[in-house]
């Protein structure tokens, strides 16, 4: 009985170990996400590609 005493405390421990191991994972996935899309935000190169508008010559007659 003595045995499974011990391992009681053994499996909380690794329990919450996994949990804080996941939220710590899924925090530092969201922030690498946030810079990430901070930097998409100021080297963005669609606002700076101007499309020019093509006007055939026989339009003007």
């Amino acid at each position: 009985m003595e045995s499974s005493k011990t391992k009681l405390p053994k499996r909380i421990l690794k329990q919450v170990r996994r949990v804080t191991y996941i939220f710590l994972s899924a925090y530092m996935l969201g922030l690498s996400n946030v810079v990430l899309e901070e930097d998409r935000m100021i080297n963005d190169t669609r606002a700076q590609i101007e499309q020019m508008e093509l006007q055939d010559e026989d339009d003007g007659l």
